[in-house]
């Protein structure tokens, strides 16, 4: 049974199990995104963390991991500031 709870398509979706969230269409693609990674030298997960924290103050980002490195990860990407333009590019 679908659980009414969750959404039916995934949350940040394109690199390898990730989800989307209904209504965004992903965060554009993967290569806007790996762009956007090398730009501050960092992982794309961070980049995805960062957009969704983007988003507004209302807004929590929420990954899951059972690798500690990728704790550590996802810690450093709430202070990864997106320019105006890379939130565009990932947008488009």
């Amino acid at each position: 049974m679908r659980n009414p709870f969750r959404p039916a398509r995934p949350l940040i979706a394109d690199l390898g199990g990730g989800r989307s969230a209904p209504g965004l269409g992903g965060v554009a693609s993967t290569d806007a995104v790996r762009a956007v990674a090398r730009a501050h030298d960092a992982t794309p997960a961070q980049v995805r963390i960062a957009w969704t924290l983007s988003r507004g103050p209302h807004v929590l980002a929420i990954p899951g991991t059972g690798n500690p490195d990728h704790l550590v990860e996802n810690l450093a990407a709430g202070s990864l500031r997106l320019s105006d333009e890379e939130l565009a590019s990932l947008e488009a």
